[in-house]
């Protein structure tokens, strides 16, 4: 999964790429995968009850088995139901990448889905998007400060400042005052 990929792409390709290396996340825990690369039965079977086709060209007719495989969604199936659900709840894909990878722009230029991707792309946050003779312009927006991040956390154990400098923030202070008291302390 490609972040690159997501401001051109539809939703839809991207959720069934999700779902798709979800199958094999699930065929590697519980199930038996085949060599390295291969799409076995096994997988093909799952990626069918959850609503995708397996298919070597992408499209009905293909080898649901086979080392490249595409997928596409079952008219009715529960890919498409809990897609569809997803969808109406106004959910958006927010974490794509800033610059799209040139081939996928070029495409949905060529396409003339320019319109569509400059939207998603200006919900992203990106100020100041704008498609004018086939080219979509990027000017970004002011970056936000970072430079008031909390970069440490003091215990209140010590007035010493060797102990106050602790650059672990993620650990709670509980298991800090803990890990930093004097031997014979709480």
């Amino acid at each position: 999964m490609n972040p690159a990929y997501f401001a051109v792409c539809p939703p839809e390709e991207i959720m069934q790429t999700l779902c798709h290396e979800m199958c094999h996340l699930w065929q590697h825990h519980f199930g038996k995968p085949g060599r390295r690369g291969y799409h076995n039965k096994e997988w093909a079977d799952f990626m069918e009850a959850i609503g995708l086709m397996p298919s070597s060209t992408g499209a009905p007719g293909g080898a649901r088995t086979g080392d490249k495989m595409a997928d596409y969604a079952i008219e009715g199936g529960r890919f498409l139901e809990a897609y569809e659900s997803l969808m109406t709840d106004d959910y958006r894909i927010s974490w794509m990448d800033r610059f799209p990878s040139r081939e996928k722009l070029m495409a949905a230029i060529a396409n003339g889905t320019t319109d569509e991707m400059a939207g998603d792309l200006s919900i992203m946050g990106l100020a100041g998007i704008s498609v004018e003779d086939g080219e979509i312009t990027f000017e970004p927006g002011e970056r936000p400060n970072k430079s008031n991040r909390e970069k440490w956390h003091c215990c209140k154990v010590s007035d010493e400042a060797a102990f106050c400098l602790i650059q672990r923030p993620y650990i709670s202070k509980t298991l800090l005052t803990r890990r930093i008291s004097p031997r014979g302390s709480p």
